[in-house]
């Protein structure tokens, strides 16, 4: 750089800042490169050189496939030799395992639904309407909170891991892991699962299939407000997991002491939730969640406890299930049979 460049770079206002705000960019670019390489099949289908990528992309605009390439060159996230490109980056390879699922489908979350509630803050900050995220992205909620497994697995392992036939009511079965986990747990374990997205429902029922435990459950398209007749108690176990803010205040302990009629003596109800905190995750999903049609703001713990002993649970005992983030397990039992 000549004196002259040198001197106009002192002149620019917040200098500093400005190439942190650059920083910030390089980071936010990383995550569209990553959902869009993924997106387009572009980390499955490497190593290769650039047409081979341009015919297994069926690449018809193959300018959009060079400057993507280009970009994650730039990143760090690809590399190029012999006329080859191939993964680089710990993120990409990641994104590209067998596991990077949950985490691409986390990226995916942030660049749809949490990008679009901080676009439309203002106008829903000024009575705009809420968004309705769950109709069409309710699938990719239930594949990113995935990410949380290696932090519930234990958990729900031990409540169903008694060794003994059990009944479970699963409340928002998601992907239907924790479905996995339980059967796993206990191989005479069985139940009903529900979730209000029909796509979740196919999804969840694609996944029992697949890890081959589909014959132990039925899994159902319902609001746990309105259950079908196959809801009927009594349960051994029902779970509610990474959802209780789909629920008003005002109505949870009425759920919770449906919850405890539907139980069979020595029953138990299970919640996970993240809880409302000081950490930049649950405060960024607070937010999204505020923002978003039919959600309630998380939950405090101190709230969720008091509604359970008001729905008829006199013994709650509360675990921290991962560190630096306020993610709990309660584990709820009546104070007799009901």
């Amino acid at each position: 750089m000549n004196l002259s460049g040198a001197s106009a770079v002192l002149r620019v206002p917040h200098a500093r800042t400005q190439l942190s705000v650059v920083r910030d960019i390089e980071a936010s670019l990383r995550l569209h490169f990553l959902y869009a390489a993924a997106q387009c099949g572009l980390l499955a289908a490497l190593p290769a050189s650039n047409d081979e990528l341009a015919q297994r992309l069926s690449a018809q605009r193959k300018e959009l496939l060079d400057a993507l390439l280009e970009l994650g060159l730039a990143l760090k996230e690809l590399s190029k030799s012999n006329g080859r490109y191939r993964i680089r980056g710990r993120r990409s390879r990641a994104a590209a395992s067998e596991a990077g699922d949950p985490l691409l489908a986390m990226i995916e979350e942030m660049l749809t639904y949490h990008a679009d509630v901080y676009r439309q803050f203002t106008s829903r900050l000024r009575g705009g309407a809420l968004g309705n995220y769950l109709d069409e992205l309710g699938a990719v909620i239930a594949r990113s909170s995935r990410v949380l497994d290696p932090f519930v697995r234990s958990f729900v392992r031990s409540l169903a891991g008694t060794g003994r036939p059990m009944r479970i009511l699963e409340v928002g079965c998601g992907s239907g892991i924790y479905l996995r986990y339980a059967a796993e747990a206990n191989p005479q374990l069985t139940g009903v699962a529900v979730d209000v997205q029909p796509s979740v429902v196919e999804q969840a029922r694609a996944n029992l299939a697949a890890w081959g435990v589909a014959d132990r459950f039925q899994v159902l398209p319902a609001d746990i407000r309105n259950p079908p007749p196959e809801v009927a108690g009594p349960f051994d176990l029902i779970t509610l997991y990474n959802n209780v803010y789909y629920f008003e205040e005002a109505e949870r302990p009425a759920l919770f002491r449906r919850f405890r009629s539907w139980l069979t003596p020595g029953g138990a109800f299970a919640l996970v939730s993240l809880f409302h905190g000081r950490t930049f995750a649950s405060m960024d999903l607070d937010l999204a969640l505020r923002s978003t049609v039919g959600h309630t703001a998380l939950p405090e713990l101190a709230s969720v406890r008091a509604q359970l002993r008001e729905g008829g649970f006199g013994h709650v005992k509360t675990v921290k299930l991962m560190p630096m983030e306020p993610l709990y397990g309660l584990v709820a039992r009546p104070e007799a049979a009901p």
